[in-house]
């Protein structure tokens, strides 16, 4: 971990609980994976990313989080398992977000992939001051519970990009303790800014 690159706006305590865990060891350990550093402390003067950085930020909801991209090795940032972009993002949850007893609520799980998932999207893609990318559509197959607390880990690609970057399709899964407990595939359309015509 000494000669990994750590950027500012990473948790040091969320950095040293995932060092010692078994879902994040091979992603610590694959030089090609960059730790990125998350927008928890970033709130827009409370106007947004307030979900992350205020609700799910707490020992009972999301103690810790820790996110890595690996960039394409190709010119596009689709491809194969070993050549795609990809995002990682580890999290560690507490009992405050649960459903069923010692159980994470769907809902919550949904959240976590979308996250993921548009954010594979920034990192891979440039997107200019006069758009944004949003989802408008999330398809959700759950598989097995997650159990709380606990801990784990999503992974998000892109599948394919159509009408010149202005409509990307993602995938996603969370995964933990040997198993899989959801997939998830989205389509994710880039908006112009405030005050121009949007066409969906």
């Amino acid at each position: 971990m000494s000669s990994r690159s750590v950027p500012d706006g990473v948790s040091a305590s969320s950095l040293a609980y995932f060092s010692s865990h078994p879902l994040a060891t091979s992603t610590l350990s694959d030089g090609a994976f960059e730790i990125r550093a998350m927008s928890r402390e970033i709130t827009h003067g409370g106007r947004g990313h307030t979900l992350m950085a205020g609700t799910f930020n707490s020992e009972a909801t999301i103690a810790h989080l820790l996110s890595f991209f690996r960039r394409s090795s190709t010119t596009s940032p689709t491809g194969d398992e070993q050549t795609r972009a990809e995002v990682r993002r580890f999290y560690a949850f507490g009992g405050g977000l649960n459903a069923h007893p010692d159980l994470l609520h769907g809902g919550v799980i949904a959240c976590i992939l979308d996250s993921t998932m548009g954010n594979v999207i920034g990192f891979s893609m440039p997107i200019t001051r006069r758009t944004s990318m949003f989802t408008v559509q999330l398809n959700v197959r759950f598989q097995k519970p997650v159990k709380t607390p606990g801990a784990v880990r999503t992974r998000a690609w892109i599948d394919r990009i159509e009408d010149g970057g202005r409509k990307v399709w993602v995938r996603g899964v969370v995964e933990g303790d040997g198993v899989t407990h959801a997939r998830a595939e989205g389509m994710w359309l880039s908006v112009k800014a405030k005050g121009q015509d949007v066409k969906l």
